[in-house]
């Protein structure tokens, strides 16, 4: 440690006194720099009772006028869906990055579940049982960016409508296939009322695995099956891509003959003679025939002898067999195709689904292919304010699902571009069909919220960039960046700030983990370039006490946020991660980058200008996975404490003060659990002894933590908040509100304490999360 790091830390003790109240931001409260929760004099009563939470989705101002109270904020694909046989009305959803959702009147109306066990959040396929709706089962993997969820891929169980599952079998090296898929599925034949359900399932997995190298064929592919109701599976064969294609997208069992099963993809159509039986033969029925060699999308059409076949090769047609695929007919020749769903109920409804780049629309027959027609285009509109071009009102795509109704041939329901909507009148017209299902997530940000003005914060948001509210979150501005005009190939917003009292913003716009620096002078309205260069911009904030200085990266602006200069003496390797609240002319920074050994925080008192090493950490202090984010937070009275991961995966406090830094360890409610790893943490600027911890492994039972007295004790809420993927965990300076967000979307909380002002009390949304058995 450098001689010189006391005079440092004189400074640092100087200009905190001078800078704790009045121009700090910081609103009143406990102002006496401990982390007591009710200390100090602080007069607050805290109270650790149900938390009280609320959706707190993206609406538009036409939306919110139009007075919706059950709003969808759609982004997220599902790869399946499944409805039971027996009660239709109860329809689950396989969410691509986060768990399952459930509807029980037929779509109209979607609830997250608490999916607890459900031990990797990234769902590629669901089935329910046809006799018993909460019977259901599951096959979730890990995607390319997110393998810390490795070893917990595999097929899941459900018995009670997917509030709780079991892991039946793991499958570590698990496919990756985006697009709408049926992987798991049952035998007709054995339905058993006796027992009440099923007893005989199968599932196909395929080689291929997207990874960040490229489109690598690397998983573990396999035809399962079980004879006890998908309780036990025992893997039959493998499915190598030479022989069966390289992405499987579905499997069917034959009508009346449980040995009999189909398999699809991009190999074509294969018949399995004996499914059960490693030896057994195996029948191509593409490519001959009459069956067009090419990729099979949707779900292949079986009549209830098994004698007529119908399914969609992808931009050739649909074709049709009436002697079991011993010969095929073109049913409709149509090159734009790229699924077909029948009715099985009602084998002449047929729905036909286009590629999304043809933008043509859906096309129905009622008269089982002889004719086809299409919905009327201004029929299909989505909720006010999202306009009408082609991703909303063509029903395309290669997310498309159709669910029809087995009750009523007009009847309908389609997940179709992260959106669904159902229809009546057999699909001449359509109707939004999603109310409460959220799936836009925002990633969080310390200064996310206006210090003063609890009317005015931003989301910064996973794939829909950022977007403003004036409104106290009642309504949103719509988004505007454009990622051509700046050179960027997507439009996730990894992190941001707003400007403390003027309509300015900052955001870092691109795909996780770099990004290109933002920024508008209107409240999101319009945006220009501030800072070139593809990079990790993991940390953006103002000094609140002077804005004309701000901090990201490695750089920093006097300006506003209007232009920025490299900061030149920064240590290598690092990265700006920490600002304080209490005096913004100290900041901290990572060697997280690159050749950094991630375990060293250096401390600077004359906003980048020199640096001290403060910590040297014996453990990596960032995230475990592929990335280099970390857990950084600078306790917003005192800029002398921090916090960051603790060797254990929990969180340590260092007082910087003092040379070598004294460490804390805090302990998350002594959960131990493997590969347990907090890797979101936020403490209440009004009160620092109110503190929130949130981990990276989902749907543990242990996902979300709050404390009020500094962290000694922990309430675990996890029950209350749907546990996949959470992304955002921001605490409001001027409420205590707490705003979380996941793929399952944004939530907002009370704290635990009276407040005033909030967005809690002037949104009109109910929580619609599920924690217990339903009907």
């Amino acid at each position: 440690m450098k001689k010189n790091y006391w005079l440092f830390a004189l400074l640092v003790f100087i200009i905190g006194i001078g800078c704790k109240k009045p121009n700090s931001g910081v609103p009143d409260g406990n102002n006496g720099g401990d982390n007591g929760g009710n200390n100090g004099g602080d007069t607050t009563v805290f109270t650790l009772g149900e938390p009280q939470i609320k959706p707190l989705p993206v609406v538009y101002q036409e939306e919110y006028n139009a007075g919706t109270v059950k709003p969808g904020d759609h982004t997220q694909h599902m790869l399946d869906l499944s409805y039971c046989e027996s009660d239709p009305d109860r329809i689950y959803m396989a969410q691509d990055v986060c768990n399952i959702w459930v509807s029980k009147n037929n779509g109209q109306d979607w609830f997250t579940l608490r999916n607890e066990g459900l031990l990797s959040p990234f769902v590629i396929s669901v089935e329910v049982d046809p006799l018993n709706k909460n019977r259901v089962l599951a096959a979730v993997q890990c995607r390319y960016y997110d393998d810390v969820n490795q070893n917990y891929q595999g097929i899941y169980q459900s018995l009670d409508g997917g509030i709780n599952w079991q892991k039946k079998m793991a499958r570590t090296q698990l496919g990756e296939v985006r697009s709408s898929t049926k992987l798991i599925t049952y035998a007709p034949t054995s339905k058993d009322p006796v027992l009440g359900y099923a007893t005989r399932w199968y599932a196909a997995f395929s080689e291929y695995k997207e990874t960040l190298n490229g489109d690598e064929l690397i998983a573990d592919d396999g035809l399962l099956y079980s004879d006890d109701g998908g309780s036990s599976w025992a893997e039959v064969r493998k499915l190598p891509a030479p022989d069966f294609g390289e992405k499987i997208r579905g499997i069917k069992v034959h009508t009346t003959k449980p040995e009999k099963v189909f398999l699809y993809g991009t190999g074509g159509l294969y018949r399995f003679e004996d499914a059960t039986n490693p030896s057994g033969g195996v029948t191509k029925l593409s490519g001959r025939n009459g069956l067009a060699e090419g990729d099979i999308w949707g779900k292949l059409y079986q009549s209830p002898s098994g004698n007529v076949l119908i399914v969609a090769v992808s931009r050739k047609g649909i074709y049709k067999s009436t002697n079991a695929g011993s010969s095929w007919t073109l049913l409709y020749d149509w090159k734009d195709v790229n699924y077909c769903y029948v009715n099985e109920s009602f084998p002449d409804k047929i729905f036909a689904v286009p590629y999304e780049n043809s933008a043509m629309q859906i096309r129905i027959s009622d008269d089982g292919g002889q004719t086809w027609n299409e919905p009327t285009n201004p029929n299909i509109q989505y909720r006010p304010g999202y306009g009408g071009g082609n991703w909303i009102k063509k029903l395309n795509g290669q997310f498309t699902y159709i669910l029809p109704d087995p009750r009523n041939v007009n009847n309908v329901f389609i997940h179709t571009k992260s959106k669904n909507f159902r229809s009546t009148d057999g699909g001449v017209s359509w109707t939004v069909s999603d109310d409460g299902f959220n799936g836009s997530s925002q990633n969080g940000a310390e200064q996310m919220f206006d210090p003063v003005n609890p009317d005015r914060f931003a989301y910064f948001m996973t794939d829909r960039s950022v977007i403003v509210t004036t409104t106290r979150g009642r309504w949103f501005q719509k988004n505007t960046v454009v990622p051509e005009n700046f050179g960027i190939n997507w439009k996730t917003c990894l992190a941001g700030a707003l400007h403390p009292s003027e309509p300015v913003v900052l955001a870092c716009v691109g795909r996780s983990p770099n990004g290109k620096l933002l920024r508008s002078g209107d409240n999101g309205v319009t945006w220009s370039l501030a800072s070139d260069g593809n990079k990790a911009r993991w940390v953006v904030a103002y000094d609140l006490q002077n804005p004309n200085y701000c901090y990201q990266s490695n750089e920093r602006s006097s300006d506003g946020g209007q232009s920025w200069t490299q900061l030149p003496n920064m240590p290598a390797n690092s990265i700006i991660c920490g600002v304080s609240r209490s005096n913004g002319s100290i900041i901290y920074a990572m060697n997280a980058l690159g050749g950094g050994t991630k375990k060293r925080v250096w401390a600077s008192a004359d906003r980048g200008d020199s640096w001290q090493l403060v910590i040297d950490a014996a453990w990596d202090l960032t995230f475990p996975g592929p990335n280099n984010m970390f857990v950084f937070t600078v306790d917003p009275l005192n800029p002398n404490i921090v916090y960051t991961s603790s060797s254990n995966g929990h969180i340590t406090k260092w007082d910087v003060s003092v040379s070598p830094a004294q460490p804390t360890n805090i302990s998350i409610n002594g959960v131990s659990e493997p590969d347990f790893f907090i890797n979101l943490f936020a403490i209440d600027p009004r009160h620092p002894g109110v503190m929130y911890a949130a981990n990276q492994r989902a749907n543990t039972g242990n996902a979300v933590f709050r404390s009020i007295d500094g962290g000694v004790s922990w309430q675990n809420i996890s029950n209350y908040i749907p546990q996949g993927s959470i992304k955002g965990l921001s605490v409001s300076p001027v409420t205590g509100e707490v705003y979380i967000s996941g793929q399952n979307g944004s939530l907002v909380m009370l704290p635990p304490y009276a407040t005033s002002n909030t967005a809690y009390e002037v949104v009109p949304y109910t929580n619609n999360h599920l924690v217990e058995p339903y009907n």
